[in-house]
């Protein structure tokens, strides 16, 4: 398979990545309000925007808004990435990140392979080592819930240069705690892209949630 253009250096990506804080995961089972949930996202101060390939055509929309915004204004990601193919498709339509729900070492290489950064996820020492080890960029800790933020402090002892990213169990009470131990980033689903808020087209108030969770990242990581 050969290399898919992408847009900027793997290493920007991580840094702006780190910047962020939060990766807003969206999951939709219809399209209709995903551009309107997106502006008010960035509108709220979160650029980090992970477009889940379970979305109808999420393809489609990781280049619908590709084209829509510049790299200025958003980092685009791809989630639910299972093979190399998928993971293809979404970079030449404007991905820059790739994440995927396990350790799909084909997936991992692929974006090794391209310059993309790879977030696979897991969940015991092992896996994370496994995933480091084959070359993941960033570990997603999923389900973050279970263990919450004790639990990240604690593998982080063994294995002190993983990019760890708690997904699931992310609130407004436990971010801070999150980062205290040692987060790299939170990935953040139905907390800000409320699937009620987003029917009853109240993205006001989405975009009033995102402030408030934003403003919490900022305040809890380190200088």
């Amino acid at each position: 398979m050969p290399p898919t253009p992408f847009r900027r250096p793997k290493r920007l990506i991580l840094d702006e990545l780190k910047k962020c804080g939060a990766v807003a995961v969206i999951r939709a089972e219809v399209t209709e309000q995903l551009p309107e949930t997106v502006a008010a996202l960035l509108a709220g101060g979160l650029r980090a925007i992970e477009i889940t390939l379970t979305t109808p055509d999420g393809v489609g929309v990781i280049a619908e808004l590709a084209a829509r915004y510049s790299r200025d204004d958003i980092l685009l990601g791809a989630g639910t990435v299972l093979d190399p193919e998928e993971a293809a498709a979404a970079i030449a339509a404007g991905a820059e990140y790739i994440v995927s729900p396990s350790i799909e070492l084909d997936v991992i290489a692929y974006c090794r392979d391209v310059g993309v950064a790879s977030i696979p996820g897991a969940y015991t020492p092992t896996e994370v080592r496994a995933a480091v080890k084959a070359g993941a960029d960033v570990v997603k800790i999923f389900p973050a819930s279970v263990g919450g933020p004790k639990y990240i402090q604690d593998l982080r002892g063994p294995l002190p240069g993983a990019r760890l990213m708690p997904s699931g169990g992310v609130s407004f009470e436990t971010v801070a705690p999150f980062f205290a131990a040692g987060a790299f980033a939170v990935a953040v689903g139905s907390l800000l892209v409320d699937k009620e808020l987003m029917r009853e087209r109240k993205f006001d108030q989405i975009t009033a949630n995102t402030c408030r969770f934003m403003d919490l990242v900022a305040a809890s990581r380190p200088e």
